[in-house]
């Protein structure tokens, strides 16, 4: 009785054993690569074929139609490679003018093509290769020829196109073209030398063959349905193993604590850490006061005070900022303006202005215009593009004047109000470039503020100016 309990038992504990280890991997995985068995059927086919003669330009035979039915089978080299040989019985009909000695006629052959074939995709393949026909009955109305005048075989060269090569039923169409004398008879010297040329068209319809999808892991779950193809898993799992979400390598169905990390010891829980610094009590020497690995679990020193511990401090003795690293604001130009505050960070500054330069008085004596017109001209445009550069960094309720001059040419009653046509021609620039039109305003002066003599053409063109004051 003792002995029999014992077996029981025995056996309860090995199959628990061999339970627990299956339910996260397949037994003995056998990986499996995508391909094709072997595979093969029937055929049958329309051919539509010429008796080609050379060497006689008085012999021609017409195109005629035939058939072929016979068998094939298909051997996967890879995936994008087979070669199929084919056996068909192939009758093809000759047909020509009353002037040849073989007129009309039937030549059946035994077919043998061997096709190489390259897979393009699962829907389309290309065909090449040789066909060997080997003659067995031949009928001439003429009573010219019969067997023993066609050479026993025809070597031809054939090429095509296969539509669903890996279907239940495929279609085809090749071209096969002779390269030997099919003509054995006495008199061929008179008639010429025979070759074979057509195209076959057919059917092939599928007995066996199988498409093996790939199971790369070996799980037993084909790739395509297998969310984890690369390793061994579970059917209800699609194909993954067991998951182990806190990653702590105790599986969430064993996992008491599936979604935070710990230890097999512990049901996959982690070890207390009761000042929640990420080291366990039993490694912590300041279990209660969060620290750092570095230093047993205490804290990190922070010798000037300013929050930012000093092994990622590069200022430890001068307070700063976390986003400075520990180090204070910089202050790039050296102008007593920190960088946050200055609005010129690279170029020495007052602190009126933000750190930027104190105001200045602009003459855009390059913003040139034409006689009598108040057109900005390209060159103007790209001097007013400077006073805009300055105006967007410089600080808000800031005003702008522009004023505008003419040269001498004309009189007040003309100058003065192009002057002003001039300054609001600048004016209307800047709004344009997103200058409240509220901060500008605009005066024309005409011809009595020249800055150059009148008296010369280029004295002239300094004097259409406008000046821009920023106060």
């Amino acid at each position: 009785m003792k002995k029999s309990f014992s077996c029981f038992t025995g056996w309860v504990l090995i199959s628990a054993i061999a339970m627990g280890q299956s339910q996260n991997t397949a037994i003995n995985p056998v990986p499996v690569k995508e391909h094709y068995t072997v595979s093969g059927g029937l055929l049958g086919a329309y051919n539509y074929s010429q008796l080609r003669v050379s060497d006689n330009d008085n012999v021609k035979y017409d195109w005629r139609s035939g058939w072929a039915a016979g068998l094939w089978v298909n051997f996967s080299v890879s995936n994008n490679f087979s070669i199929e040989p084919q056996v068909a019985y192939k009758s093809l009909e000759y047909k020509s003018d009353e002037t040849a000695f073989f007129n009309n006629g039937t030549v059946d052959y035994i077919s043998v093509p061997v096709l190489f074939k390259f897979h393009f995709g699962r829907n389309l393949a290309l065909l090449l290769g040789p066909e060997f026909d080997f003659a067995t009955k031949v009928e001439d109305d003429n009573n010219t020829y019969d067997k023993e005048d066609i050479t026993n075989t025809s070597i031809n060269g054939t090429a095509g196109l296969e539509l669903f090569p890996h279907g239940r039923f495929s279609v085809y169409v090749r071209y096969f073209h002779g390269f030997t004398d099919m003509n054995d008879a006495d008199n061929s010297n008179t008639v010429g030398e025979f070759y074979n040329q057509g195209v076959q068209a057919g059917l092939k319809f599928k007995l066996f063959g199988k498409h093996i999808l790939a199971d790369t892991d070996g799980d037993g779950i084909k790739d395509k349905d297998d969310k984890c193809p690369g390793v061994v898993g579970l059917t209800r799992y699609n194909g993954c193993p067991i998951p182990d979400t806190d990653g702590d390598g105790v599986n969430d169905e064993q996992d008491k604590c599936p979604n935070q990390t710990g230890l097999a010891k512990y049901q996959g829980c982690p070890i207390p850490d009761t000042d929640g610094d990420g080291i366990n009590d039993e490694q912590d020497k300041c279990p209660n006061q969060a620290g750092v690995a570095d230093y047993q679990g205490c804290p990190i020193p922070d010798t000037d005070g300013d929050g930012v511990k000093d092994d990622v401090d590069k200022c430890p003795n001068q307070a700063g900022l976390e986003k400075y690293q520990g180090c204070p604001i910089p202050d790039s130009d050296g102008d007593g303006i920190n960088d946050e505050e200055d609005r010129c960070p690279n170029e020495p500054g007052v602190p009126e202005m933000k750190g930027c330069k104190a105001i200045e008085k602009f003459e855009a004596n390059r913003v040139t215009f034409a006689t009598g017109k108040s057109v900005l001209t390209p060159q103007g445009k790209k001097e007013l593009d400077i006073v805009i550069a300055f105006i967007q960094r410089a600080p808000e309720g800031l005003k702008i004047s522009l004023v505008g001059h003419t040269d001498s040419t004309g009189s007040d009653k003309i100058n003065v109000p192009l002057s002003q046509a001039r300054a609001d021609a600048a004016k209307a620039y800047l709004v344009s470039k997103g200058i409240d039109q509220s901060r500008i305003a605009t005066e024309g002066h005409g011809s009595s503020e020249p800055v150059a003599s009148n008296k010369t053409k280029a004295g002239k063109t300094l004097n259409r100016r406008v000046e821009v004051t920023i106060q």
